[in-house]
């Protein structure tokens, strides 16, 4: 292991030193658990302050002892000490003291962020093959090719688009609550909730892309509208969803040995779709999960889910912001329900959009339940992140004219190693990822959706008889 000197102070080489110099290719930061003395976890913080309560955070030893908070970038470390408590993405900066963090940097900044900020030390870096891995490099290569052809700005047309197709949605569920009035229309009162629903589903995806400020990538524009179609529309926090989904993109399906899940997105606690949770349940109930996970999955996710992320989005939530919001979506919600003729018929139109919007559920975790987990650790370890980013996703195959009805997430693999594009790129980008995947001997999981859905199903049955050959 080597490092450049230049000009830092003996305080800023001592961290380094302490903690590990980076080597050639970007090995050697943080390689070991003695490097990090055993990192105290606590729950994680938003921007705001807000705790995070189903994140687990890694903090470094560094944190109260004043010592400068090192992460490298591209080969230059800077110091985050004074920063933390502004990073519009919270304390998950924490996470990379020590380490080089050069694909999540790219992955989710422009390099106009660091303009402005000074180094305070350089080591060295492959940009070509971070980490020793030629795919973290070829990943590099794509961002800044994709960022050079505008890729990353804002596509007008394509809002406007995905705006028609929600206030559509809207549109023919409220006609068809008139013609259920003034007409008692049978038909109305069976098109009427997939018009609701399909409003639900794509506020949720224009939530998710103004969450990941994809579309005026100004933070305080794009955040405020998110939370329109958040918590007003769909009757999430906004806030509360932003937080838990920007760990689950940094750290997919992981776990902290010993602690638990730390994946906040990627998990409930009625199943467990991977031996690595197996230790966070009670033995007697886990082996009872295991028999029947499989059985109740689905109707789980389609009939108690769209009402159990409300619910948990509220017992989780302290912001009065989004309790404002979610108290406007219940409000225009009942209306809704109050004109029709009976609080029973409206509460039934209510109940059956709901479930169809439990579809939605099941569209985004076949994208990763049936994929492995792995220790937080391992994946914060230099030049594995866009690899691990592959391992952990199932691309859904689908007509390109039904890319709406998925969000455009079925393409996952592209969002997630590009979350600041818009998913108008996807199908361009997802054709280009199968060449480089293939070129570094990398299988990318791409199965129609009845295939996938099954896939995870089956998953989640032979679960049990893994679980049988585990001696404790």
């Amino acid at each position: 292991n080597t490092l450049t000197h230049t000009r830092a102070p003996l305080s800023v080489w001592s961290t380094v030193h302490k903690r590990g110099a980076m080597g050639a290719g970007g090995k050697g930061v943080a390689t070991s658990d003695e490097a990090h003395s055993r990192p105290l976890v606590r729950v994680g913080r938003a921007a705001d302050g807000t705790r995070i309560k189903e994140t687990l955070r890694s903090f470094p030893k560094e944190l109260d002892s004043g010592e400068p908070l090192l992460v490298g970038i591209r080969g230059r470390w800077y110091d985050v000490r004074n920063f933390v408590s502004r990073h519009p993405g919270g304390d998950v900066i924490l996470e990379f003291v020590g380490r080089d963090a050069t694909a999540q940097f790219v992955a989710y900044h422009s390099e106009k962020v660091l303009k402005g900020w000074k180094p305070v030390g350089v080591y060295d870096f492959d940009e070509s093959k971070p980490g020793g891995d030629a795919f973290e490099g070829e990943f590099l290569a794509l961002a800044a090719q994709y960022e050079k052809e505008g890729l990353f700005e804002t596509q007008y047309a394509f809002l406007l688009s995905r705006l028609g197709i929600a206030f559509g949605m809207l549109a023919l569920a409220l006609g068809c609550v008139w013609l259920i009035v003034a007409r008692d229309s049978l038909l109305a009162f069976v098109v009427g909730p997939f018009g609701l629903a399909g409003f639900w589903q794509q506020s949720g995806f224009l939530m998710h892309d103004l969450m990941h400020n994809h579309h005026f990538h100004k933070r305080r524009l794009d955040q405020r509208l998110g939370w329109f179609f958040g918590s007003v529309c769909f009757g999430v926090s906004s806030t509360w969803w932003r937080d838990e989904h920007n760990e689950h993109h940094l750290f997919t399906n992981t776990v902290i040995p010993g602690v638990g899940r730390s994946d906040p997105q990627m998990g409930e606690t009625i199943w467990a779709q991977d031996p690595m949770l197996f230790d966070f349940f009670w033995r007697p109930l886990l082996r009872v999960l295991l028999r029947v996970q499989h059985i109740y999955f689905l109707p789980v996710l389609i009939f108690i889910g769209p009402f159990g992320i409300k619910v948990d989005a509220v017992l989780s939530e302290s912001r009065p912001s989004e309790f404002v919001g979610m108290a406007l979506h219940w409000a225009w919600v009942s209306a809704l329900v109050s004109a029709f003729p009976t609080w029973r018929l409206g509460l039934l139109f209510y109940a059956c959009a709901s479930v169809l919007v439990g579809v939605l559920s099941v569209q985004l975790l076949v994208s990763h339940y049936a994929k492995p987990f792995a220790t937080k650790d391992a994946v914060k370890t230099a030049g594995s992140w866009a690899r691990r980013q592959i391992n952990s996703v199932i691309d859904i195959t689908c007509e390109p004219w039904l890319d709406w009805f998925h969000g455009g997430l079925n393409l996952h693999s592209p969002h997630h190693l590009f979350p600041r594009m818009c998913r108008c790129h996807y199908r361009r980008v997802h054709a280009e990822l199968l060449d480089v995947c293939a070129k570094h001997g990398i299988t990318l999981d791409v199965l129609p959706w009845s295939r996938a859905v099954a896939k995870t199903v089956t998953h989640l049955r032979d679960l049990d008889h893994f679980a049988s050959m585990d001696p404790r």
